[in-house]
């Protein structure tokens, strides 16, 4: 076979009178046929590539139907439905696909405190894949829910990459306990508050759940009491109670803010990897030819703030302040807005948080006791 002749498409059409004329017609115009096949009611056969439009031609003289397929493509992308609907593909299918969350990944201490949360996550939060951004839960939602029911977190990182989000919990630091010499103490309450939980090392309990102390009260005796004697053996652990916050703050009315513009996912569609793909026939994930990445674009305004715009605007950034100002155990179960009021320059307000906190705090044990 010549050079000329390397280039080759097979041309298939039904026998029948119009076949024989079109391959009669071929013969006239001296086109080479190779590879001629008469299959039951089909007639196969590769001619060169070079004399398609005159074959276009001879059908048409003919009124023959044919199909063309390429041996050897003259061009990396056809101009063919199928060839359309894969490029169609592979722009839109990861634009659809980028709006869902497809995983959510725990990047815990241990293997054993990730699966934990894993199950936490799936069992008791309900959360699912996929599911769509603006349906899943806020990153402060998943937060302050985690920080509640892992009393050893300190905070959680929550990281989001494309469709997939990584929870990274940070463990509070461990505290060497000091050393006591001394062990004669009580744990008494430096608060009042209604009683959730314990977690008494030694001692004596002295209230129950659900029970309401004040400050000053033993929660938990260092005295063992053993028939007619006494028995100091110390007390040490930590009692939660409920208790509520009042709290009041006061605002500038009017404020600078960064407002969202636009927000969404810039794409980069590399042609030259797919076209190199379709000549190759090779299959590739999706993000060897498409890389996206998150783009937020904002503006500074000054904005006024009214009595309305309290509970959206103020009541979230004093959570985290007042979050941020207590001990690493404390977690604020609820919050309520008291009353707002506004004058010429400021707002003002009150807040009332309910607080679960470890009130414990050593007492000595005097004689007598």
């Amino acid at each position: 076979m010549s050079k000329s002749y390397k280039k080759l498409i097979t041309i298939k059409l039904k026998q029948s009178k119009e076949a024989s004329a079109f391959i009669m017609l071929m013969k006239e115009h001296k086109i080479r046929i190779f590879n001629l096949n008469f299959k039951q009611s089909e007639i196969t056969l590769q001619v060169a590539h070079s004399n398609l439009s005159l074959l276009r031609r001879l059908r048409k003289k003919a009124k023959v139907k044919i199909t063309v397929r390429y041996s050897e493509p003259e061009r990396i992308l056809q101009k063919d439905m199928v060839t359309a609907i894969g490029i169609i593909m592979l722009i839109v299918l990861p634009i659809i696909l980028s709006r869902f969350v497809w995983q959510v990944e725990v990047d815990a201490a241990t293997i054993e405190l990730e699966d934990e949360v894993a199950h936490y996550l799936q069992k008791e939060m309900g959360v699912e894949f996929p599911v769509p951004k603006k349906t899943f839960l806020s990153d402060n939602e998943i937060r302050q829910t985690m920080m509640k029911e892992f009393r050893e977190f300190s905070w959680v990182h929550i990281m989001k990459n494309g469709s997939k989000i990584t929870i990274n919990p940070q463990l509070a630091p461990k505290i060497e306990p000091v050393p006591k010499v001394n062990k004669n103490q009580h744990l008494v309450a430096n608060n009042s508050g209604v009683v959730t939980h314990f977690q008494i090392e030694r001692g004596v309990r002295q209230v129950e759940q659900n029970m309401t102390v004040y400050k000053g009260d033993i929660l938990v005796s260092g005295v063992l009491q053993h028939g007619d004697k006494e028995i100091i053996v110390g007390a040490e652990g930590e009692v939660f109670v409920d208790y509520w916050l009042e709290t009041s703050f006061s605002v500038p009315k009017t404020i600078e803010i960064e407002v969202l513009d636009d927000h969404g996912w810039k794409y980069d569609v590399n042609w030259e990897k797919i076209g190199t793909a379709i000549e190759q026939m090779s299959i590739e994930p999706l993000k060897t030819f498409v890389t996206y990445k998150p783009y937020r674009m904002f503006h500074k305004k000054k904005e006024k703030i009214s009595e309305k715009d309290v509970e959206t605007t103020i009541l979230p950034l004093l959570h985290e302040k007042m979050i941020s100002s207590l001990p690493l155990e404390t977690a604020i179960k609820a919050e309520k807005l008291l009353h707002v009021h506004s004058d010429d320059d400021t707002v003002k307000g009150k807040v009332l948080y309910l607080i679960n906190e470890n009130i414990a705090q050593p007492h000595p044990i005097h004689q007598g006791e």
